[in-house]
């Protein structure tokens, strides 16, 4: 229902939807217009301190190098002071048609939501994120470190079975997410109808895992477990 996308969906009928939004996505920030090209979005502000920013200049350009044959694009629509290094990395490189750089905007990022095939949160710590969450309702399966709320919420998805919700990488530098980034093409390289149930299957579960009853839910059994701790022999209420 949300209004900022080129065309609605849901988990039935979401290979339809997100490739319309794809196209129109490419459109608004002048990648270019391939709609089975893998699209990777950046959704969180670029601040090196936390969330891992740095990594991901350290292996755009031999990313992009590396799956020219399927034309891999990646888009940042977010601020921070990072903005400029990928400024810097496009423009030496003339990337200007597979990585776009654009300034935070509240539509332009849901539409990427929608538009994207993977979501990348490369935190060194994430106490909550919500990022990741949003993704995987939007269906953009999220590539992230395993650290606090992205642990808790993404598990490592393999091509051989049909559980999982992403790509999540151990060591915290530009190996380990390069690691996690090559784990999801070899995902996106698969059969396509797989993929397409997948997606509807992780857009289903991620509906239910998510849902506001159901936090609730979690948090008042985790207070009521705290009320009654008993620490040296004595209950603190």
């Amino acid at each position: 229902s949300d209004p900022a996308l080129e065309q609605t969906f849901d988990p039935s009928s979401a290979r339809e939807g997100k490739r319309a939004n794809k196209i129109a996505f490419q459109e608004q920030v002048g990648l270019s217009v391939n709609p089975e090209a893998p699209l990777y979005f950046w959704p969180s502000r670029l601040d090196p301190t936390q969330k891992g920013c740095q990594l991901l200049t350290e292996i755009l350009h031999e990313l992009v190098v590396a799956h020219a044959d399927v034309g891999l694009q990646i888009a940042l629509v977010a601020d921070g002071p990072f903005q400029k290094h990928f400024h810097e990395i496009v423009n030496m490189h003339g990337l200007h048609d597979r990585v776009a750089v654009r300034d935070f905007d509240e539509n332009l990022s849901r539409l990427g939501y929608a538009a994207s095939d993977f979501t990348l949160m490369p935190s060194l710590f994430e106490p909550c994120g919500l990022a990741q969450m949003i993704a995987m309702l939007y269906g953009s399966l999220p590539v992230v470190h395993n650290t606090g709320g992205l642990r808790d919420s993404v598990l490592h998805l393999h091509p051989e079975g049909d559980s999982g919700n992403g790509f999540v990488f151990e060591n915290f530098d530009g190996s380990g997410f390069r690691w996690a980034i090559e784990e999801s093409m070899d995902y996106f390289r698969s059969a396509a109808t797989w993929r397409a149930g997948e997606t509807t299957r992780i857009m289903m579960e991620s509906r239910e895992s998510f849902r506001q009853d159901r936090m609730i839910e979690n948090y008042l059994s985790i207070y009521q477990q705290i009320s009654a701790l008993k620490l040296d022999g004595r209950v603190y209420r």
